[in-house]
């Protein structure tokens, strides 16, 4: 199939990550990439049906293990659906990638692993790790500049596989109450609070493995940041020679792990320069609410800003998101800082 211009969908995903990448090449020929599944939820409710006119995706990614993401991905595998995509080449970084059940529960030794699954639906598929000694891979005019993991991380992470369960559960309540207190702050004075992530990365090994990158397509460029961690992504920046007199130019932000307040620096937003950027959430879990405030607060001072307006786009409603979470945002928010706020799933560029 021939095209000549770039769409791509950031799916309803619950509380995780789907992208749906549909491109092209030098040739014009589509090019699509699939950028994780999402929750078990996910692939029933959404992913299903994308998927259902799509007989070829070239490349799928699976950025990390988080139920989240990797649900949604063991749910197609063991679909019949599967059997009518053929998949060109898959990038994963996990030695065992196993069964979610219906509780969203991920653990290293239980199950089938997602591996185990690929292996046997396409035996001839080509999988390939993938971490920041790749720096850049090229495919046919369609360039991924890799910014996350380091090799140092991908080895913690097998290191922890190896040592410990590494057992994580996802709930779906949300409790809003405890946030009450940072609504009433103001985006400009939240903004100037300096970044103090709660975690440290080898605390945070799944979030910390994330594969992320800048596509850059033919036609539009987009920074796909997963639940990478800021620290990361600020390093492997300056290290491609970004800085803050010459930021990174991207036509879209996909925020890192749902815009929650440990993942995005004003560090990091000083080597970005973009006016859209784009929140993955339906609002979070009973543990983990998203977006935060905070984050909002400095994507819109972001010292990259210029005279054009910012949009920050979520892929759920925001009244449905202010009912799960509350006011994250309200109408006095857009009086300074020249932005809005937006809820789209499907983007193309100059498309607003």
């Amino acid at each position: 199939m021939k095209r000549n211009s770039t769409e791509f969908a950031i799916l309803p995903a619950f509380h995780g990550d789907c992208i749906l990448i549909k491109t092209y090449d030098i040739n014009n020929d589509e090019f699509i990439i699939l950028i994780d599944g999402g929750t078990t939820q996910t692939f029933r409710y959404t992913l299903k049906a994308e998927l259902k006119n799509i007989t070829h995706v070239n490349l799928l990614v699976l950025t990390h293990n988080d139920s989240d993401h990797i649900a949604g991905l063991i749910s197609l595998f063991k679909n019949s659906l599967i059997d009518s995509i053929v998949i060109d080449e898959i990038w994963m970084n996990h030695p065992e990638l196993v069964e979610a059940n219906t509780n969203e529960l991920i653990s290293t030794k239980q199950g089938n692993s997602l591996k185990e699954l690929i292996l046997l639906k396409k035996p001839d598929v080509k999988l390939r790790e993938i971490t920041t000694a790749e720096k850049s891979i090229i495919n046919n005019g369609i360039e991924f500049m890799i910014l996350s993991p380091t090799p140092q991380i991908k080895a913690e992470l097998y290191r922890h596989w190896q040592l410990s369960d590494l057992q994580k559960t996802n709930t779906d309540n949300v409790n809003i109450s405890s946030q009450k207190e940072i609504y009433s702050d103001s985006l400009e004075d939240l903004g100037k609070i300096p970044f103090s992530p709660d975690i440290n990365i080898n605390n945070d090994i799944f979030n910390s493995s994330s594969i992320s990158f800048v596509l850059k397509c033919i036609d539009v460029s987009i920074l796909l940041l997963a639940d990478s961690r800021s620290e990361i992504i600020t390093e492997s920046l300056r290290q491609n020679c970004f800085s803050e007199s010459n930021p990174l130019e991207v036509d879209y932000v996909k925020v890192s792990h749902h815009g929650s307040l440990n993942n995005t620096s004003q560090e990091q937003l000083g080597l970005i320069k973009s006016n859209n950027f784009i929140i993955s959430t339906n609002g979070g879990t009973a543990d983990y609410k998203h977006p935060s405030r905070e984050t909002i607060a400095r994507i819109v001072s972001s010292s990259q800003r210029n005279d054009e307006v910012l949009t920050i786009y979520f892929n759920y409603k925001i009244d449905y998101l202010k009912e799960r979470i509350g006011d994250f945002v309200n109408d006095k928010d857009f009086e300074k800082g020249n932005w809005k706020a937006i809820s789209k799933t499907w983007f193309k560029k100059n498309d607003k």
